[in-house]
């Protein structure tokens, strides 16, 4: 395992931190047929056999001046066979938790807030505020969510719910697009779930967007945009999203990094035929 990378935008520092791995099965995605599967992937440049596939899965750490951001905390241990490393990957690129100043939550799922606990159940970040969506915090608190959720939904509210609390006296709500630290601005990228957000890294002409779960699985979905996953909380929304995102960074040749893009996360989309293509090594 990688573990970690760091590289710079501009004046930011950005290091890739690696959770881990988990798979994924078909039934994913409700509009899954085997053939254009195959087709998806061969447009990523990979042959696919009809099967599961892996998903990585990252966070990332933003050193901006005085700053010292997480974007996501991966999976709690436990969450698949090959997840759960994100807390030595933290500590093998020479980062003391104390030293966080602020977490960015791309959106509230366990693989994304898992590392917020340490071992003893208490806040592993003690000196850091909690930036979320407020769509996102209203939305997993709700009583009307956990009422609509089955048992295995309810588990994980209650695991989400459990992992945010050490942090909800210091947490900051966002909305819109929102300055979190110099050169790090949110941006609003709903579907996935209410408060799903992306951030927008700036120097002087260099950027990177971490565009949070844009995609689960760019073996399929950087071809096939219009496949949502079965977690998705509005999967017409999240398709709709995902298209402007893809559009966008095209246009505009910005970078991005995701949490379920291949590690270390970094690439630049290009368009291939009806949809796109992910070019890792940017």
């Amino acid at each position: 395992m990688t573990n970690w990378i760091r590289w710079n935008v501009g004046a930011v520092e950005v290091t890739a931190l690696e959770d881990g791995s988990m798979t994924g099965k078909p039934g994913l995605f409700p509009k899954f047929e085997v053939d254009e599967a195959r087709a998806a992937a061969r447009v990523a440049g990979e042959d696919y056999d009809g099967g599961d596939f892996t998903i990585p899965i990252a966070a990332f750490l933003v050193r901006s001046g005085e700053a010292l951001v997480l974007v996501d905390t991966g999976s709690a241990p436990g969450f698949s066979d090959n997840a759960g490393h994100f807390p030595s990957a933290l500590s093998l690129a020479g980062i003391d938790p104390g030293e966080i100043t602020h977490i960015a939550l791309t959106h509230m799922h366990p693989d994304h807030v898992g590392g917020l606990l340490d071992e003893a159940g208490e806040a592993a970040f003690p000196n850091a505020e909690l930036v979320v969506g407020a769509a996102d915090w209203a939305h997993f608190h709700s009583d009307a969510t956990m009422s609509a959720a089955n048992d295995r939904g309810k588990s994980v509210l209650e695991r989400v719910r459990a992992a945010v609390a050490p942090y909800a006296h210091a947490r900051h709500e966002i909305e819109g697009e929102t300055d979190i630290v110099p050169g790090m601005v949110s941006v609003p990228l709903p579907g996935h779930t209410p408060g799903h957000t992306g951030y927008l890294l700036t120097d002087g002409p260099d950027q990177l967007l971490i565009w949070g779960d844009t995609i689960h699985c760019e073996l399929f979905q950087m071809a096939r945009p219009d496949w949502g996953v079965v977690f998705d909380v509005d999967i017409d929304q999240a398709c709709e999203t995902r298209a402007r995102v893809f559009d966008r960074v095209v246009s505009e040749g910005l970078p991005i990094c995701g949490p379920h893009v291949r590690f270390p996360g970094v690439a630049t989309v290009e368009r291939a035929g009806n949809g796109y293509r992910l070019i890792h090594g940017a």
